[in-house]
């Protein structure tokens, strides 16, 4: 009987020390920032806006920003939603305004992010969809009438240009979509607009248009 439950302990033991050692590998392996390679800062219109979202994140080395930003249509400021993962595993979520007229003024406020939250976006940057993401460049995303994503080229005076900028040891790649809601409705589902559209509601930022 002694030999039986000691057994049965052992066993019980190695289960405990396995179940462990998977659990650790898996938290540990999301807590480990990937490579994303990213590539020199791309050639897009409104460089100013571009340094001025890039000098409030302050990243360390290895450490991710994503950022989901817009112009205001009118050009007057700029909404951003800044999400920085952290060396350490952790996860911030800073929403930030830059107002420019009558003088540049900067308002930030932090977020709360639960730690539910802090694993699901960890996923995120460690997913193979995230990796496709990261290869795009603007010209995946230019007007035509045969790329089957946007349905027009012309300009609405109020609608806001939509940004997604990933950075990483001062590399950075960033995409700007104009309307894209107004333009799934002629997207192939797998087109780049849709992926563009899907990484805001992966990270719960809303478009307007």
């Amino acid at each position: 009987m002694k030999v039986c439950f000691e057994l049965i302990k052992s066993k019980n033991m190695k289960f405990t020390v396995f179940f462990f050692l998977i659990f650790s590998t898996i938290l540990f392996g999301q807590n480990i920032l990937p490579d994303l390679n990213l590539p020199s800062s791309i050639d897009i219109k409104n460089h100013s806006e571009e340094n001025d979202v890039k000098n409030l994140l302050k990243l360390k080395n290895d450490e991710i920003a994503v950022s989901f930003y817009t112009n205001g249509g009118l050009g007057y400021h700029l909404n951003i939603d800044n999400f920085i993962f952290n060396q350490d595993g952790d996860v911030k979520h800073n929403r930030e305004e830059i107002y420019y007229k009558n003088g540049k003024k900067h308002k930030k406020r932090r977020i709360f992010v639960s730690d539910l939250q802090k694993e699901s976006l960890k996923k995120i940057i460690h997913s193979d969809f995230f990796f496709d993401f990261v290869k795009y460049t603007q010209n995946d995303f230019k007007y035509s009438e045969n790329n089957h994503q946007i349905c027009s080229g012309s300009m609405i005076d109020d609608a806001p240009e939509n940004f997604i900028m990933i950075t990483q040891n001062k590399r950075s790649n960033n995409i700007m979509v104009y309307l894209p809601i107004n333009n799934m409705k002629c997207s192939d589902e797998d087109s780049p607009l849709m992926k563009f559209v899907k990484l805001h509601q992966l990270f719960n930022i809303e478009l307007d248009r």
